[in-house]
């Protein structure tokens, strides 16, 4: 294991804490991980370096958190009291964690939340992987892939220029806005309390039930408005209560509704009958959260092995 403590100047770290020496001069205190750390606390800032990977199991970092470029960290079971930051191509695994600060990310390899609690996240670019999560901010996520499921969120989820943004099992307790999707994006078995916008999205929307890209079991409740405009995605509307009014507007083709979707406010725009749906429907469903799952295991895996073996290396 190597958890080390460094002493720099203020101008060659990013961020940390300050803390003050002789006269007037300002140092930078933050501890590195390279290996395996355990249940200690990090009174300062946290940083794995470029390239190194970091397992941490019941740690505590009172400070912010960087993962360098290229670098993995992966916690169970700790606590971080301030800002994650995950730059490019770096890996972050979270299970059992809590993140009290937000989190973001930067042309990330990808981030995976399991059993978390989190505040906001900002990604820019990989993949953000939710599963069995509470987070407490705004979710924006830009240029990536987001899959969530299980999971509370009690603020707006965004996914904006992604390759998909899918929600299984899921609350969002804000707004819900998916926007120039190119692989479209799935809503199942879910809920979402404030208005929920699909636009400019290619190839396939499926919003509750089944549709063309395979099953849901269980139905889906829009609290709000539910508003799908200007897509070119083969878009289907099934199993699901909307409380608002529908706006279809700008689709080609346009919204196909399904027997089981259920609209209390007016419907403003074209739809088509259920039927369109059923014939166009793919015959091997896309699984886009196994992909996923299978990126997530393979970089853990691989981030685990180096740590263990740069542990080794300095007992």
């Amino acid at each position: 294991m190597k958890i080390r403590t460094f002493i720099a100047t203020a101008s060659l770290v990013a961020s940390g804490s300050l803390v003050a020496f002789s006269g007037s001069a300002q140092a930078a205190l933050y501890t590195t991980c390279v290996g395996d750390g355990g249940a200690v606390t990090v009174s300062n800032d946290l940083v794995v370096p470029a390239g190194k990977s970091c397992t941490l199991t019941g740690t505590k970092v009172k400070g912010s958190v960087t993962v360098e470029a290229g670098a993995d960290l992966v916690a169970a079971g700790a606590t971080f009291n301030g800002a994650v930051n995950v730059e490019e191509n770096a890996y972050l695994d979270l299970t059992d964690t809590t993140v009290k600060g937000a989190l973001t990310t930067e042309s990330a390899f990808g981030t995976h939340l399991e059993k978390s609690n989190l505040k906001a996240v900002d990604a820019t670019e990989g993949f953000v992987y939710a599963v069995d999560s509470t987070l407490g901010g705004n979710v924006t996520t830009e240029n990536g892939e987001l899959y969530v499921s299980g999971s509370t969120l009690n603020a707006a989820l965004t996914g904006e220029g992604n390759q998909y943004t899918d929600v299984y099992d899921s609350t969002v307790k804000g707004a819900l806005t998916v926007n120039g999707n190119t692989l479209g994006g799935v809503f199942c078995a879910s809920e979402v309390y404030g208005v929920a916008t699909y636009s400019g999205n290619a190839d396939n929307l499926q919003i509750g039930g089944e549709g063309l890209l395979g099953s849901c079991a269980g139905a889906s409740y829009f609290g709000g408005n539910l508003v799908v405009t200007d897509n070119t995605a083969n878009s289907v509307l099934d199993n699901a209560i909307v409380r608002g009014g529908l706006t279809a507007t700008g689709n080609n083709p346009v919204l196909v509704v399904g027997e089981l979707a259920r609209i209390r406010g007016a419907v403003t725009g074209d739809t088509a009958a259920a039927s369109a749906a059923r014939s166009a429907k793919k015959a091997a469903p896309q699984d886009r959260g196994a992909e996923l799952a299978e990126k997530v295991a393979e970089r853990a895996a691989a981030a685990k092995a180096d740590a263990h073996e740069a542990g080794k290396s300095r007992l």
